[in-house]
């Protein structure tokens, strides 16, 4: 049996890290994928809600209500803004102009002045779980902070008497599964359908059958149709999986239109199909086209996609940066048919920009495929 031995650990890590200098592509790996995440994580992830759009109706209009309405935009969580009446308010929140609605009742002064409780009543968005804890958290603070400063006296007198009658929009029972389950089917959908396409240009250069593939009277389109369409139709296959378990075991409820959702899904399968073909046609090798999905297809989608992290809460930089990636609208649109179901007028924005995309990207797909050997 060998002893250990110093020297020959020594040249073994020597060689290792001459290794690592003369492969660029091992030492960007090493160096800039770890600070990449750092970067990303650091500034996208944001705990502290803040600047929530909130409408308000002030049928009071007293001096109550308007220090009650001060408070919430003193405290820098809320950004108010009036409107006429409370439907104006509810079409707002369907709409996503605002996240909260607070009503106040005509007769609020004159109830948190003669003992009773003042009747505020707030609509939250509840097909977000990410902020509405936050959100509730802070109105508990603002009805303290209100009641002391309308009755003017130091907060160790007395108890608040105002109280809020919250419900909770779309999913009432404030579910997370309900809000987790659609982003995570988009997140599935992207990391299948670009590792599926990541390896078929790979393939052909690995074992060496693209010079018989080049020689066949097919076309660049052609090529890339016939290996992009049936991985499209596994990895559609694989959406109504998920859609079946969301329904039936997480009993995730679908409120919008099954045409408007399978439109959504299939430019979205689209593009992340394009996005993969793309990596294995630029770098002929399965292994590097692997660490190039991976890199590609999971981060942005787990972390600049809303998934885990509202998006316009991250910094206007990652806002424009994450909108580089069809998760981003996708994840939208998902989330809106299982638990709102807004019609496709409505969500045709994020529809116009899947397609833009995937046009895009199968077009540079195209203009990048060689038909040479070299």
């Amino acid at each position: 049996m060998k002893m250990f031995s110093m020297r020959r650990m020594g040249a073994i890590f020597s060689k290792e890290f001459k290794h690592i200098f003369r492969d660029p592509f091992t030492l960007l790996m090493a160096l800039m994928l770890p600070l990449a995440i750092v970067l990303i994580l650091g500034n996208s992830i944001e705990f502290n809600v803040r600047s929530i759009n909130m409408a308000y109706h002030d049928a009071d209009r007293t001096e109550s209500s308007r220090k009650l309405i001060e408070t919430f935009a003193s405290s820098n969580y809320f950004r108010p803004y009036e409107i006429e009446n409370p439907d104006g308010g509810f079409s707002d929140i369907v709409d996503e102009r605002a996240r909260v609605m607070v009503s106040v009742s005509p007769d609020f002064e004159k109830d948190v002045k003669g003992g009773g409780t003042g009747r505020v009543q707030v609509l939250m968005d509840g097909a977000d779980n990410s902020s509405v804890m936050a959100v509730m958290n802070y109105l508990t603070t603002i009805n303290r902070m209100a009641y002391f400063k309308i009755m003017d006296m130091p907060r160790s007198v007395a108890s608040p008497q105002m109280s809020f009658k919250t419900r909770y929009l779309f999913n009432p029972e404030l579910n997370s599964r309900w809000f987790s389950v659609p982003g995570l089917s988009a997140v599935i959908i992207a990391l299948v359908a670009i590792m599926l396409t990541t390896l078929t240009i790979c393939r052909e250069w690995e074992r060496g059958s693209m010079e018989m593939l080049l020689s066949t009277p097919a076309t660049s389109l052609e090529i890339i149709l016939g290996k992009v369409l049936p991985y499209a139709i596994l990895s559609f296959v694989g959406f109504v999986l998920v859609f079946i378990v969301a329904r039936v075991v997480f009993g995730v409820p679908f409120v919008g239109s099954y045409a408007t959702l399978i439109l959504g899904t299939l430019l979205f399968i689209l593009g992340y199909l394009a996005i993969g073909l793309f990596i294995s046609i630029s770098t002929h090798k399965q292994e590097v086209a692997i660490q190039f999905a991976c890199i590609i297809g999971l981060l942005p989608t787990v972390v600049l996609s809303g998934f885990v992290f509202p998006v316009e809460y991250m910094s206007r930089g990652y806002q424009v940066f994450s909108s580089l990636f069809p998760a981003r609208f996708y994840m939208d649109i998902t989330r809106d048919q299982f638990l709102k179901g807004s019609s496709l007028i409505d969500l045709w924005v994020p529809f116009a920009l899947l397609g833009l995309q995937a046009v895009v990207l199968m077009v540079a797909c195209i203009a990048h495929f060689k038909r040479t050997l070299e």
